[in-house]
């Protein structure tokens, strides 16, 4: 048990001892030590709110932090999880969008974003800026969106079958492919000029 106020974790673990989106409170010893050894993204919730959405060393994108926007006023509701590095932020940190209007970042600086709908957890929209391509900036953006849902009690993310060309050699080389349906449309690309 914690302490109120005591920050606490909520960690998405790639793991063969309980079933896929099991929910699983485990306490200090060595069952959780082996329970949590693939863990992939942690969210640390003090009072309540998510404050640092982490990346395990083995995501190569630990420098990444993160600022949250939520449209509230679109229909469905949606949530957007941007990513950048640098800046004097700590890595894993967690902004909300009056936060970010203190720190120096333009929109060029956005290393990346996935837009998704919190009510059912579909996944909208991935983008990695082309300069922040294959050093595993889409992968981070998943894995603390996921987590982050998963500390809010939102439903488990998934997509639908239309994405760019881009999108699908992701969720083919991947391990949430299985969290996708079948490729149904081919989405034009996000980036500005390219044409597959």
């Amino acid at each position: 048990m914690h302490a109120p106020g005591e920050p606490t974790r909520v960690l998405w673990v790639e793991s063969d001892l309980h079933p896929d989106g099991a929910l699983v409170d485990l306490q200090a010893g060595p069952e959780q030590r082996a329970a949590t050894a693939g863990w992939r993204s942690a969210a640390v919730v003090a009072d309540g709110s998510v404050t640092a959405l982490e990346l395990s060393a083995d995501r190569g994108v630990r420098d990444l932090w993160f600022v949250e926007f939520r449209e509230s006023a679109t229909r469905p509701p949606a949530v957007n999880l941007m990513a950048f590095a640098g800046h004097g932020r700590r890595a894993g940190e967690l902004l909300d969008r009056a936060d970010l209007s203190n720190v120096a970042v333009r929109r060029a600086d956005q290393l990346g974003a996935l837009r998704w709908y919190p009510a059912t957890g579909e996944v909208d929209q991935i983008y990695v800026a082309p300069a922040a391509r294959r050093r595993g900036v889409g992968s981070g953006l998943v894995y603390a969106a996921a987590v982050l849902s998963i500390a809010r009690g939102w439903p488990r993310m998934w997509a639908d079958g239309q994405r760019t060309v881009l999108g699908e050699a992701f969720r083919n080389g991947s391990e949430f492919g299985d969290r996708a349906a079948d490729l149904t449309h081919v989405a034009p690309p996000m980036t500005p000029g390219a044409t597959a």
